[in-house]
């Protein structure tokens, strides 16, 4: 539990550090360093005083504060926006190695328009739509995985990170490059108790875990499932 607890709190920490450090280059703006001086005016107007100068020059200075914030939000929207494209673009070449337009067309069909959508609103600067639009398509490509041709069966599989879901041993065991049964979720559970953060507790797996698929009845397994791809 506290090892968990430790590497939630560290990914939240690095998230929030590389957000901070985006956040600080993007306040060193014109607006914002306009609103700066014009505040410093506004401060020695008021030391000499010349309040009705101090005041106009404070109400200057606050619109280019507003203008600076207002920049910077969007500057966040649209990064947010573009790592969610990238994100996309990953995630279809990936299903792309799978031969996902045969095996999952609906799927694959679906998430790729929209992710045209998202592009477009995207570059029509509407960065936040962009973003769900861009969720959705991941969501939706999500059900996307490898399916061997010669219906063999693979030794082990790395735990993927997914948008709004999940991978969980039942889930991976339903796979057809794993069990195709769901019910044998327990024969990944023992054969990996002692790698799981808590070993008592089969529902917490974590993202990049690898783990081990012992054959069921003793049928040939070789190969790791990476994202769709079988190394």
């Amino acid at each position: 539990m506290k090892r968990t607890a430790a590497l939630l709190f560290t990914l939240i920490v690095l998230s929030c550090f590389t957000t901070a450090l985006f956040s600080q280059s993007l306040q060193d703006n014109p607006d914002y360093r306009k609103s700066l001086e014009l505040k410093r005016q506004s401060e020695q107007a008021f030391d000499d005083g010349d309040y009705l100068e101090a005041k106009r020059l404070a109400e200057e200075s606050k619109v280019y504060a507003e203008r600076s914030d207002a920049w910077i939000k969007m500057m966040l929207n649209r990064y947010k926006a573009n790592s969610a494209l990238r994100r996309v673009e990953t995630q279809i070449r990936s299903a792309d190695n799978v031969n996902a337009a045969e095996n999952f067309p609906e799927a694959y069909q679906s998430g790729k328009a929209l992710y045209e959508e998202a592009y477009q609103l995207f570059q029509d600067e509407e960065y936040l739509t962009s973003y769900d639009k861009s969720l959705e398509a991941l969501e939706v490509m999500s059900v996307i995985h490898y399916i061997r041709p010669d219906g063999a069966k693979v030794a082990a599989y790395k735990v993927r990170l997914l948008p709004d879901n999940r991978d969980c041993l039942w889930n991976i065991a339903g796979y057809d490059f794993v069990y195709g049964d769901p019910w044998k979720w327990k024969l990944i559970y023992e054969a990996n108790k002692d790698k799981l953060p808590q070993p008592e507790n089969p529902r917490l797996i974590l993202p990049d875990m690898i783990l081990t698929i012992p054959s069921a009845e003793g049928e040939a397994r070789s190969g790791t499932w990476v994202n769709g791809v079988i190394q």
